[in-house]
């Protein structure tokens, strides 16, 4: 006769499934979590935008408790922008550059992986009623 001890069958079922759990805990942490590139390209010709300031800013709540509310970076040469463990949601995106109109919307944030495009706009001309 074989001895199983003080938990017995489902005790060592219990056990197996509560190390199942945990083994699955880093994954599902990693679910609120997106590798976003952010791509600027002029609206004119779609050519890359570089040096372009581009902000991120998470409004909802629940992102501003213990984490970054703001990321802030500059696109490449190629008018890139790639920013990991970006926190899921809904994100205000603003891009600045000289020589074209200042950008900003929100965008939903909800795969592994992002990619958000911008075509910035020349300056429009002024009008003066002098």
């Amino acid at each position: 006769m074989r001895h199983v001890g003080i938990f017995g069958i489902a005790g060592i079922a219990g056990i197996a499934l509560l190390l199942s759990v945990a083994a699955a805990l880093p994954a599902a942490a990693q679910d609120d979590k997106t590798q976003l590139t952010v791509k600027v390209l002029r609206e004119s010709d779609g050519k890359p935008v570089a040096d372009a300031h581009v902000v991120i800013h998470f409004t909802e709540e629940r992102l501003l408790k213990d984490r970054r509310g703001t990321w802030e970076t500059k696109t490449n040469r190629k008018g890139e922008v790639m920013l990991p463990n970006v926190p899921t949601g809904t994100a205000k995106v603003q891009v600045i550059a000289r020589g074209y109109q200042t950008y900003g919307d929100e965008h939903h944030l909800t795969k592994p992986e992002e990619e958000v495009t911008i075509h910035l706009k020349s300056p429009q001309g002024q009008v003066s009623a002098y």
